[in-house]
């Protein structure tokens, strides 16, 4: 009953402080994109999404051009943002809702995660409520919009537990680490290919002090198996559409880290924009340090492990790692060194919430003075930032017309490449482009209707503003024709003279819609295993 009544409080403590969090997301009316950042690529995403299971195209998003982006950035995770914006009618009410629900099942995850290692409840709910509110999430969320990104944060702890468990802990609990590493793939691919390197370096470091070898190798195994069957649904895809296609990508800049004493001074500033770690991350540090260098002989493999990845993870991040000589390489897709400061922070913090707070007695008025400083930092940080009159930002209302405006958002990423740098022809319309044509467009999420009228006696070839993929369908007059792209990446017919009906459409390969299947299937057989694993026990 005390449990129970514990939980209850904890949900309830929770709910209010994401409200808390959240705040200012619904302090105005208005939705405030700074910088040109990444907000209307990823809302502009999510209404395109109404039609992804069918196509790997919507017409109605992108300013209608039929950019595949989805099949090369995860939008599994838009669908709970999709339902809001439909309940609401408005995508900007949708987001912030969405991120409050995030916020809060953030809080919820870190809390499991932490508590699932130290069996202590103020250990777990301090590190819910400092990583939730810490400097680099808030900044990924308010300041960058860095959608995937804060959504993979939420996991990390959970990436953390699911290691745990394998290498040190209960390893019939391998669940964890598949379905974590599962849903950071599903929600920003770059952090799931840095974490999948860690996991990595920290396996062949713990390897030798492991026991129950031969049992904790074949959960690793078995793990590691379920994540690709249910990473199949995004990888097929992304391979198949990535080699067919010549595509313009994110631009890659030189790979180089901050000062690590201009890291720490960012960071006691706690200035949102500065792509830091935040002061109370940094205390954090100094003191988990602090009590490592005095009880360390008395410490767990796991806790030396996690203490050392903290570390060497926050070097990685500074000045210090030579990241030049990674330019020009795979790695350098990561574009920038301190996107490593969501591992930082999660690895720093849950260090202190495993290694340092299981150890003090704290009141509950001291836990509750901690609550309120983090918060109250936060809402400091918050407000320089939406005072700052150097900061350039968009507004985006809760009115229709910006779920309009956000529709027609141009963005090139993952277009044609040679599309890039087009935008102005890309805009004009059919009768502008080509000569001697009278045309009707009726554009459904699926499909790109153009009713044509050739005004020349003979055939011609004409130029629709529409991205020519792979696999592209194109019929006219009901009849399937060959379509070949243009200079600049859009979508060249031939058609008679006359009047005609062209449809332009796309569709899955047999090899995507099986990899989706097999995906649902892997997800459901893991759900079931985790809610009744004792009828697996011989798996073990």
């Amino acid at each position: 009953m005390k449990k129970h009544f514990y939980n209850i409080w904890l949900i309830c403590g929770m709910i209010m402080l994401s409200i808390l969090y959240c705040l200012p997301l619904f302090y105005n009316q208005n939705l405030r994109a700074f910088n040109n950042q990444d907000l209307l690529f990823h809302l502009t995403r999510t209404i395109g999404i109404s039609n992804v299971l069918s196509s790997p195209v919507n017409f109605l998003n992108y300013a209608d051009h039929g950019t595949m982006a989805n099949t090369f950035y995860p939008w599994i995770f838009l669908f709970p943002l999709f339902i809001l914006y439909k309940l609401t009618g408005s995508i900007v009410i949708g987001y912030k809702l969405f991120f409050l629900i995030i916020t809060f099942a953030t809080m919820v995850i870190a809390y499991f995660s932490v508590h699932s290692i130290t069996k202590n409840r103020n250990s777990a709910f301090l590190f819910s409520v400092l990583y939730s509110f810490s400097l680099y999430r808030t900044t990924d969320l308010y300041y960058r919009s860095s959608f995937g990104e804060v959504l993979a944060m939420s996991f990390l702890p959970l990436v953390v537990l699911g290691f745990y468990q394998v290498i040190f802990g209960d390893y019939t609990k391998w669940y964890w680490l598949t379905l974590s590493v599962s849903a950071l793939l599903y929600t920003h691919l770059l952090s799931a290919a840095v974490m999948v390197i860690m996991l990595l370096v920290a396996f062949i470091c713990a390897v030798y002090s492991m026991n129950q070898l031969k049992q904790r190798l074949k959960s690793l195994v078995l793990s590691g198996t379920f994540f690709i069957l249910v990473a199949l649904g995004f990888i097929v895809p992304f391979i198949i559409r990535s080699h067919e296609n010549s595509l313009s990508v994110p631009p890659l800049f030189k790979l180089q880290g901050n000062n690590l004493g201009d890291l720490f001074l960012f960071s006691l500033n706690n200035n949102i924009g500065m792509n830091s770690i935040g002061i109370t991350t940094i205390v954090a540090l100094v003191i988990t340090i602090v009590y490592y260098l005095k009880h360390r002989a008395n410490l767990s493999n796991f806790k030396h492990l996690i203490f050392y990845s903290a570390i060497i993870v926050l070097i990685l991040s500074s000045s210090l790692f030579p990241w030049s000589i990674f330019n020009g390489t795979p790695i350098a897709q990561i574009q920038f060194v301190w996107r490593l400061n969501a591992f930082s922070t999660v690895m720093i913090l849950m260090a202190f919430s495993i290694i340092v707070l299981p150890n003090v007695n704290l009141s509950k008025g001291s836990i509750l003075s901690i609550v309120a400083f983090v918060v109250l930092i936060n809402f400091s940080s918050l407000n320089a930032l939406y005072n700052d009159p150097q900061k350039i930002f968009t507004n985006l209302t809760e009115s229709r017309s910006t779920n309009d405006m956000v529709a027609d958002y141009y963005h090139s990423d993952y277009s044609p490449k040679i599309a890039y740098g087009h935008k102005e022809q890309l805009s004009q319309p059919i009768d502008t482009i080509n000569k001697d044509i009278v045309s009707k467009v009726k554009i459904s999420p699926s499909t790109y209707t153009i009713g044509v009228n050739n005004l020349e006696k003979r055939s011609k070839r004409i130029t629709v503003p529409v991205y020519y993929y792979k696999n592209q369908i194109v019929k006219l007059n009901g009849s399937v024709v060959k379509s070949s792209e243009s200079s600049i990446g859009t979508t060249i017919i031939q058609i008679p003279s006359g009047k005609s009906n062209i449809a332009i459409s796309y569709k899955y390969y047999i090899a995507e819609k099986i990899s989706f299947i097999i995906s649902a299937l892997s997800t459901i057989l893991l759900v079931i295993y985790m809610m009744k694993p004792k009828y697996y026990k011989t798996m073990h």
